[in-house]
């Protein structure tokens, strides 16, 4: 992308332009949840059909049962197979420092309290027909993954995850659309999984009527 030239090109949006790379820094400081973020992507890393994405966070949260840190990073790479095929590789590596268990402590929690280190390898194959990745109005996402932990930690875990895009009213100049967007994810994981690793629903975007995790 076009580095700035002059004073006040990235603020206007002259500058960083053009190739489409992605750089992001989130800062949520909170006395519930405090979330700390840098990431980095290039779709076509040195104009290849491969992509890169690095990223590096810090995670604090009071849980109902637990106080959990997490500080770790990821790194990704990818492969474009064809214009709608592609593949991507990950690997996610976190220091999990588990603190202030409920009394009396549910033996699964009593096992990963203290500090930990998980690390994990991820191989997932994407197919991809959306008019756009940021606004799309048309197409599907679809994506399969599998992920290993290695290390302190064994255990495998299988995603899926499936999104259609349907526009259900535009003007005839293309503005003003009505988009209508279909999703659906499902997942399993070993049953060596940490508790901090384990699934939940309940709450907000989860299952109404149900406490947030309060469904294992």
């Amino acid at each position: 992308p076009r580095a700035p030239r002059r004073f006040g090109e990235g603020r206007n949006g002259t500058a960083f332009r053009g190739a489409g790379q992605q750089f992001r820094l989130e800062a949520v400081p909170g006395n519930i949840v405090s979330r700390y973020l840098a990431s980095w992507t290039d779709p076509y890393f040195m104009d290849t059909p491969y992509s890169v994405g690095v990223s590096g966070f810090f995670f604090n949260r009071f849980y109902r049962d637990w106080r959990e840190n997490r500080l770790g990073g990821r790194v990704t790479v990818g492969r474009q197979l064809t214009q709608e095929w592609s593949v991507i590789g990950s690997i996610r590596m976190e220091s999990v420092d588990i603190l202030n268990p409920t009394v009396p402590t549910p033996a699964l929690l009593a096992q990963a309290l203290g500090p930990s280190f998980l690390s994990t390898g991820r191989i997932a194959l994407a197919h991809d027909t959306r008019d756009s990745q940021f606004q799309p109005a048309a197409g599907h996402y679809l994506t399969a993954g599998y992920e290993q932990a290695f290390g302190e930690y064994n255990y495998p875990r299988i995603d899926g995850e499936a999104h259609q895009y349907f526009t259900t009213y535009s003007r005839p100049d293309g503005g003003g659309r009505h988009i209508l967007s279909l999703g659906l994810q499902a997942a399993w994981t070993g049953d060596n999984t940490p508790i901090f690793e384990r699934y939940y629903a309940g709450g907000f975007q989860s299952l109404r009527g149900f406490s947030y995790r309060g469904i294992s």
